[in-house]
């Protein structure tokens, strides 16, 4: 395998990256890994404008309301949907 292709992402990889930095600090192959896709990539680098805006009108409309998602329910739907699709 060439250093080129492990070095490249697919999109489908590119937006799990993209998600995932969101909330845990990725590692420094993971971030030059996701730069060199995203130089490349116009699909994804739209896809990361728009969870950014996404982000930050859920932070804005929670701070604003003051309102305290369910997570335990947001949780039990999820694992049922995935549960479903198998």
């Amino acid at each position: 395998m060439s250093l080129m292709n492990a070095m490249m992402l697919s999109c489908i990889k590119a937006t799990k990256l993209i998600e995932m930095r969101e909330h845990v600090r990725l590692n420094f192959l993971e971030n030059v890994q996701l730069h060199m896709h995203t130089v490349m990539c116009s699909g994804c680098r739209n896809y990361i404008k728009h969870t950014r805006r996404i982000n930050e009108l859920l932070q804005k409309k929670f701070i604003t309301n003051n309102i305290k998602p369910d997570t335990a329910a947001l949780e039990a739907a999820i694992i049922s949907d995935l549960s479903e699709q198998k």
